[in-house]
C-alpha cells in the first residue's frame, strides 16, 4: 500500500494509453451484462435470451406519458395484461384470455395475433419481430425475448402506439 502513495516508485505509464472512448466502454458493458444475463436465465430454464443494449429505447418524443409506459409494459412479463394479472390474482381476474377470445393476453398476443389489432400493423410487427430474433414466426415462442431484442428499433415503437 506504502508503494501506491509513493509515485516515484510507479513506473511512467504513457497517458495514451488510458484513452477510453465512449463506444468502447459500452462494448464491454454490453459484453459483461449479456454473460451475466444469459447466467441468470439459464440458471431459471431459459434456452432463449435477449441481447442486451447500451442504446435508448426509440420511443418517439411525441409520445405521451402513458403510451410510453404501456410500450415499457410490454417488455416485462410482469406487467398489466390478463395473462400476469390472473396469475397472482385469480378471484380478481377470472381469465387469462384477451378481450378477442383467441387466446391468453400478454406481449407476443397483442402484437402478433390479436383480432382487435389492425392486420397491417400485426403484419408489419410480425415480420419485424422475425427480422430482429432471426426466427420463423413458429419460433417466437417466447414472447418477452422476442419483445426485447425489438424493443431498440424505431419502428417497433411507432407501431406499438
Amino acid at each position: 500500500m506504502e508503494a501506491l502513495k509513493n509515485k516515484d516508485l510507479l513506473p511512467e505509464v504513457p497517458r495514451k494509453y488510458f484513452k477510453y472512448t465512449k463506444s468502447m466502454m459500452e462494448k464491454f458493458t454490453e459484453a459483461i451484462w449479456q454473460e451475466t444475463i444469459e447466467n441468470e436465465l439459464m440458471m431459471q430454464g431459459w434456452s432463449q435470451f435477449p441481447t442486451v443494449s447500451c442504446q435508448q429505447l426509440a420511443i418517439p418524443r411525441n409520445a405521451c406519458r402513458e403510451k410510453e409506459v404501456l410500450i415499457m409494459s410490454l417488455l416485462y412479463e410482469n406487467n398489466l395484461l390478463n395473462s400476469f394479472l390472473f396469475k397472482i390474482d385469480r378471484t380478481r381476474w377470472t381469465s387469462p384470455m384477451c378481450n378477442c377470445g383467441t387466446g391468453d393476453q400478454d406481449a407476443l398476443h397483442l402484437l402478433t395475433i390479436c383480432n382487435l389489432v389492425n392486420d397491417q400493423t400485426k403484419k408489419k410487427l410480425t415480420s419485424l419481430l422475425m427480422v430482429c430474433n432471426q426466427e420463423k414466426p413458429d419460433n417466437l415462442s417466447n414472447g418477452v425475448v422476442a419483445i426485447l431484442n425489438c424493443s431498440r428499433d424505431p419502428e417497433f415503437s411507432s407501431l406499438c402506439l
